[in-house]
């Protein structure tokens, strides 16, 4: 049977008809006008379809409303105790885009699309004989009852457009996707790679060859309840099996007892997998369900306040550009052809580059970006214009992001809803988009005021003290660190009272009176910028710039701190010999963060084309692929080694002139150097959080209590409940996050603040 004879309902039949017999009907007619542009875009898509999946169509099935194919699955995926899912939608937005279909696949059955809300792409008429929704929900309720294994890619998503849709919210025991970043975060991670490439074992170039079998690739925009279902179904059905697929070439080395994990080293990687990443899918959904209200009255004050501060910027802006009005004015003169505007545009980083670098003639703070514009680089530039530049940027986001922006985002339940990704940075901390609540400024309490507890609810604000601090003191074990936490001493006073060999007093930042204390403050600062660039792999010229001393100060001062606490010096050295000898560095529970890059070579040479050794026993004389012989290797090796960064070019191109290709990999080996400490605490701290997140949720006393989980922001929770019930859930919050930590044998410290609005006045 050809793909496109399957069974295909009356009304779709008949809009065809109507195209094909061009009826003189004026419905029929407004039809024609209407679908010759879809018509042609379907046609494509069907034999793109064809071509690039015709082969698998007899392998799926399709459940319509009048056969039993849909009962016959779910009873097998009872009694085979595992099946994989899908979703087919209109957009990506589960709660206001519509679900099309859905596929299931289990074992011994073929993968079956089940059409729900397909309309004809004439007619827009929703398409006859497709499965109901109380049936559906039916079936996926059996599959609740019996504890079904559920494999999922990206199972947030599916869960919650089913659960949204068609009433029923299922629980994933495997999710693909998360599998693959636990086992691989330096990869692509969606389904269509990941499949090619580790279950059909195709090359990087066959994958090429095969072409990309996306969404947008195949369906050129159109959303998938416009496809006709005999096109459809077999990109939907397709979808399940090759989910089961991935899954079943992951699990081995997911298992803590497979000879494949063993050998792999990915024991610690099951815990996390297992125990962290998805029971936290259940977290993940229901903190994108919730969402948070916004106070939108308070918002518009703030849009008023907001762009009367813009206008306020911008006069300043053009003010000092007046001080340089002869300076761009010569410039101009000079370069005819130039593209600048009259004011020179605050907006425009090719015009700024212009004016800081070619008519001030600053010199460029970072010169791996000689002619950046970004707020690092104008930060850095201390003079009144690039302040100025910054003032109207940082407000303009403002705007631009947050203020003006998030009350034309709310859904009809009148909240924000995020979403978050759970495996958002690759050391596995979580990020968020739609908005990005993680990026929102933490000094800038206006605009965390719009965000406000639902009526009859407060805010709790939960997040954890030196959170990453204390991750460093268990993983590094230093005794005197672990002591001040026991006690309940500043860590940083602590460690600048060994440091200077001083009384701890004399480093906290008030005397016992409350008053100020200005030196204990530059001690306790200067220990806690030592202690946070060793996390954050700065360099000591960075923290010299924080601390707003010379270079020799700030080293003497780190030396200082290493002296008496060396397990912070031995645990960056331990880090960086595991990264150098297995290429990879674990948290403290056991997550891996691969920087293959630590294990390149600093220099690597190649000949060029048509360079090298000739081979003396070669009738043509062909020039062989031999490596670059080794003393030549030493001499360049050595002669970049004693230059400086300018001279390092002229080294590489006079080479070049002999033929050998120089990789330089210097700049990959010092970014992965600076990740290799901060990639072991950040990531440990992303796991604690994800502990605590899950700690709350399974909590059923907060759960009876009305709390609700409403926003991450990496060591802080934001969650909500009734005004009367706020004293217990304080407590319970607080000890759920607390327990997160145990493992790490530190007491640990959260602190909590009860308000109707974020950062608000505490209740």
């Amino acid at each position: 049977m050809a793909l496109f004879d399957l069974p295909e309902s009356r009304s779709n039949r008949e809009a065809d008809k109507a195209v094909v017999n061009k009826t003189t009907n004026k419905r029929s007619a407004s039809i024609v006008m209407k679908g010759d542009g879809i018509l042609a875009k379907i046609s494509a898509i069907n034999a793109l379809v064809e071509s690039k999946l015709g082969q698998y169509k007899n392998e799926y099935d399709i459940a319509w409303a009048d056969n039993n194919v849909f009962d016959t699955v779910i009873k097998s995926c009872v009694k085979n105790g595992i099946c994989a899912i899908d979703t087919e939608t209109t957009g990506l937005n589960p709660i206001s885009d519509e679900i099309v279909g859905m596929s299931i696949y289990t074992p011994d059955e073929k993968a079956i699309y089940i059409p729900i809300h397909h309309v004809s792409y004439i007619t827009g008429v929703e398409v006859e004989n497709q499965m109901q929704i109380d049936e559906i929900r039916k079936g996926l309720q059996l599959l609740v009852d019996n504890d079904v294994k559920i494999i999922m890619h990206n199972a947030k998503f599916d869960i919650r457009v089913i659960w949204n849709k068609i009433g029923i919210r299922l629980k994933c025991w495997f999710d693909t996707q998360l599998a693959a970043q636990c086992l691989n975060e330096n990869e692509p991670h969606k389904l269509k790679i990941l499949h090619p490439k580790y279950v059909q074992g195709l090359t990087e170039e066959q994958r090429k060859q095969q072409g990309k079998l996306s969404f947008d690739d195949l369906f050129e925009g159109v959303t998938f309840d416009k496809i006709p279902i005999k096109t459809g179904f077999v990109y939907g059905a397709r979808d399940s099996i090759i989910t089961f697929e991935l899954y079943e070439f992951q699990l081995p080395y997911l298992t803590v007892d497979n000879p494949k994990c063993i050998e792999q080293e990915l024991q610690s990687v099951c815990n996390v997998f297992w125990n962290i990443e998805m029971p936290f899918v259940d977290v993940i959904v229901d903190l994108e369900q919730n969402g948070i209200s916004l106070d939108v009255e308070y918002a518009h004050k703030l849009s008023e306040k907001y762009h009367k501060i813009l206008d306020q910027n911008m006069k300043d802006y053009e003010s000092v550009l007046d001080n340089y009005k002869k300076e761009i004015e010569e410039y101009k003169k000079k370069n005819v052809n130039h593209k600048l505007s009259d004011p020179i545009s605050v907006s425009s980083p090719k015009q700024l580059a212009t004016l800081i670098y070619d008519i001030l003639k600053v010199e460029p703070p970072d010169k791996d970006n000689p002619r950046g514009t970004g707020i690092e680089i104008l930060e850095k530039i201390d003079n009144p214009l690039c302040k100025a530049i910054l003032a109207c940027r940082k407000t303009e986001k403002l705007l631009s992001t947050y203020i003006d922006k998030l009350p034309n985002e709310l859904l009809k339940d009148g909240k924000i809803h995020c979403s978050f990704n759970q495996y958002g940075a690759k050391t596995g901390r979580l990020s968020s988009d739609n908005p990005n609540m993680q990026n929102i400024p933490s000094h800038n309490k206006d605009v965390r005021k719009m965000f406000v507890a639902s009526p009859g609810n407060v805010l709790i604000s939960c997040d954890f003290s030196q959170q990453e601090p204390r991750v460093m003191t268990a993983m590094c074990g230093d005794p005197e660190m672990r002591k001040a936490y026991i006690e309940g001493r500043d860590l940083y006073a602590s460690i600048a009272s060994i440091a200077y060999n001083v009384s701890y007093d004399d480093c906290l930042e008030k005397f016992p009176d409350g008053t100020t204390n200005p030196e204990g403050k530059d001690r306790r600062d200067s220990a806690k910028s030592i202690f946070l660039g060793v996390l954050y792999g700065r360099g000591i010229n960075s923290i010299a710039e924080q601390l707003h001393t010379t270079k020799q100060k700030a080293q003497k001062i780190q030396s200082s701190i290493f002296k008496e606490f060396p397990a912070i010096k031995q645990f960056s050295e331990d880090s960086l010999d595991m990264v150098v000898e297995k290429g990879y560095v674990t948290t403290f529970w056991g997550r891996k963060r691969r920087l293959p890059d630590m294990q390149l070579p600093e220099y690597e040479f190649k000949w060029k084309p048509g360079y090298g050794d000739i081979d003396p026993l070669s009738f043509y004389t062909e020039v062989t692929e031999l490596e670059v012989p080794d003393d030549i290797v030493e001499e360049y090796t050595y002669k970049l080694n004693n230059c400086n960064w300018k001279d390092k070019s002229n080294i590489k191109q006079q080479a070049e002139k002999e033929g050998i290709i120089i990789i330089d990999n210097g700049g990959k080996i010092a970014d992965a150097t600076r990740q290799v400490v901060n990639s072991r605490i950040q990531g440990s701290a992303a796991d604690m959080s994800k502990i605590a997140g899950i700690n709350i949720s399974k909590n059923e006393r907060l759960k009876e209590l009305g709390f609700k989980l409403l926003v991450p922001i990496h060591d802080e929770y934001l969650g909500e409940c009734p005004y009367e019930n706020k004293d217990e859930c304080v407590e319970l919050f607080k000890q759920c996050m607390c327990d997160a930590a145990k493992e790490t044998g530190l007491p640990i410290k959260v602190d909590v603040v009860v308000s109707y609005e974020w950062y608000g006045e505490a209740i």
